[in-house]
């Protein structure tokens, strides 16, 4: 595929302006509204077609097209109204080109109320035939296998989002009301857990401090158990992967972030929100031309899109960039953009400006996050490093040299995270050895071959106390684009052979061959995982007890299977981990006494020393 022939075909930018109610019930005014937004949230999962976000399409929606569209840099305008005709509502959607107003299409369509998406889905159908069908052929097929929703669930879920967008503690409570009501009625409404994701993670990444770890489980959890009935919601793979980098999962966290990209890359508020992660991860580049696309789609975006933008050009060591960026970001108080702005300060000699910014740094720090108490010395710069979850060591070194610039002392040069204490009266070891695992525990050592649940075991060990979903434990393929598609057939052939396997691997477990149990589980785990991306595009049979409930088990079962094969060859061993391991939808080692271990998952040929003698 030429790079040439693809610049000479730049995508078209559309702005989809305010949809407006004509001679219809008041009512139908913010539905309106709902409609034109949730039509604008549809494109930008087309990567063929760029589309302007809806809060700068909403600043001249009073404009005539043709002004609209010079002000957007918009080659296409879609106008849309809805009008009642007798008991039914249309609505009356048309196409211009954005230089002359000449008009492309116009289509009258019936908002349908027990499905009201099904009229998007046309006026995408007709945009792609417009362009680019073939561009958009694979999109629009997925997009024709959302689940159906009621007029008023459609409402409550848009009125649900709508109060996320306030930010204030209140509104996520209110929107998180109007999602329970459909939940009441169908627990398995990913629209709605998706919304209730949205509002934990909401209050996660608005410095709700004390309940760091309390909120994050919950939008977490919300947010895997959405995507395992519908996982084509580009937010809630924002979500895990931010969370997840939080936990210093940086490989897991990579798959959720680029997967939330391949699904909409030209959502304004998404890309903006992606690039500190892209900066945690070490991809500043990738987080420029983020911020750079997000303003473009967004013209008349918040202030907050520069604090955002100035992050990656202080890790690129643009200082001048970064700074001018973010003094741009008036009225914004993102708590470490004062830290970051007295650094670059500091590395250009801006001295006086440097003070400036440090001292709003340490009053916010001591109103949010000691609330009121004069912090120790050194303790604001350790809370910085901690809470900036940097996977480069090359950009941990820039601002623990960055702090120490401002005057400052980093009292730990690696913190664990917001919350996370780690302390050790005794170590242990497990860690990959020829083709299978060794053991160092209390002295005594032991060795088992390869098992998959040892693998677990690891990821467990090495973060005590923290909480893993089993879908990440059970693993996704890392190719975010390579998803398999089965027919109606195929997922219920594989899914009879799952149910015939687990009843098979019961009786083998209960027989003692644990042999024939562990090849069965084996087989398992590779259908549930098939499964998983089967369905992964708007598989509107999938439901928890489908696919998480499965995969519970089956991390379970796996998890306890290496604990029995462990207590075989190292009985103390498997008894700690018996009484320390917790298994089910999440997983945790929450250790009855303090132990640090040394966990390395390659395959290594020396023993690691450790400090209780041999």
């Amino acid at each position: 595929m030429s790079s040439n022939h693809a610049a000479s075909r730049p995508a078209p930018v559309v702005a989809v302006l305010p949809f407006r109610s004509d001679g219809a019930p008041s009512g139908n005014a913010s539905l309106a509204t709902m409609v034109g937004e949730a039509l604008i949230g549809e494109l930008t999962r087309f990567a063929g077609i760029e589309v302007i976000a809806a809060q700068s399409a909403a600043a001249v929606g009073e404009l005539p097209e043709t002004e609209a569209a010079a002000r957007l840099g918009a080659d296409y305008v879609l106008t849309g109204r809805l009008f009642a005709l007798g008991e039914a509502l249309r609505a009356s959607v048309t196409l211009v080109a954005g230089v002359d107003a000449t008009q492309v299409w116009h289509e009258n369509l019936e908002l349908d109320a027990d499905n009201p998406l099904a009229m998007i889905d046309e006026v995408a159908a007709r945009l792609a035939a417009t362009f680019s069908a073939q561009v958009f052929g694979d999109v629009l097929r997925r997009s024709r296998r959302r689940s159906p929703e009621t007029l008023e669930d459609f409402e409550l879920v848009a009125r649900g989002v709508a109060l996320l967008k306030d930010g204030t503690r209140e509104s996520d409570e209110d929107a998180r009301a109007l999602f329970q009501k459909i939940l009441d009625r169908n627990p398995q409404s990913a629209p709605a857990l998706g919304g209730m994701a949205l509002s934990w993670f909401n209050e996660w990444s608005c410095d709700f401090w004390q309940e760091f770890e309390e909120i994050g489980r919950r939008a977490y959890d919300y947010a895997h158990r959405a995507l395992a009935i519908d996982d084509r919601n580009p937010w809630l793979h924002l979500v895990l992967g931010r969370i997840l980098l939080y936990r210093r999962e940086f490989a897991r966290a990579s798959w959720y972030i680029d997967r939330a990209l391949v699904l909409a890359p030209n959502d304004a508020e998404l890309l903006i929100q992606l690039v500190p992660a892209e900066v945690y991860l070490g991809r500043p580049e990738s987080a420029v031309a983020h911020a750079e696309k997000a303003m473009r789609l967004n013209p008349y975006h918040p202030n907050y899109y520069y604090a955002y933008a100035a992050f990656p050009c202080f890790v690129m060591r643009d200082f001048e960039t970064a700074l001018q960026t973010a003094e741009r970001a008036a009225g914004v108080m993102i708590i470490d953009i004062p830290a970051f702005s007295g650094m670059a300060c500091a590395h250009l000699g801006q001295w006086d400006k440097a003070r400036s910014f440090l001292a709003l740094f340490e009053t916010e720090f001591r109103r949010r996050i000691t609330h009121g108490r004069d912090p120790a010395p050194g303790e604001a710069f350790e809370w910085l490093i901690a809470y900036n979850p940097f996977r480069r060591e090359e950009d941990i070194e820039l601002v623990t040299e960055s702090c120490r610039l401002l005057g400052g002392t980093v009292l730990q040069s690696r913190a664990a995270g917001p919350g996370i204490r780690r302390s050790a009266a005794s170590s242990a070891a497990l860690f990959r050895e020829g083709g299978g695992w060794r053991f160092e525990f209390d002295g005594i050592q032991a060795t088992l071959p390869d098992l998959k649940g040892l693998h677990d075991l690891a990821r467990l060990l090495a973060r005590p106390g923290e909480e893993f979903h089993c879908l990440d434990l059970a693993g996704r393929d890392d190719e975010g684009g390579s998803e398999a598609m089965l027919d109606e057939r195929g997922r219920q052939e594989i899914q009879q052979r799952i149910r015939e396997l687990q009843e098979e691997a019961a009786d083998a477990e209960d027989a003692n061959d644990l042999g024939r149990a562990e090849t069965l589980r084996s087989e398992l785990d590779r259908l549930v995982e098939e499964l998983s991306k089967a369905l992964g595009i708007g598989g509107r049979s999938r439901r928890m007890g489908d696919l998480a409930e499965r995969t519970r088990s089956s991390v379970t079962w796996r998890i306890r299977h290496a604990i029995r094969r462990v207590e075989s060859v190292h009985p103390t061993l498997g008894r700690h981990l018996s009484n320390s391991v917790r298994t089910g939808l999440f997983c945790r080692y929450q250790p009855e006494q303090d132990i640090q271990w040394q966990v390395t998952e390659r395959i290594r040929n020396q023993r690691p020393r450790l400090p209780f003698p041999r």
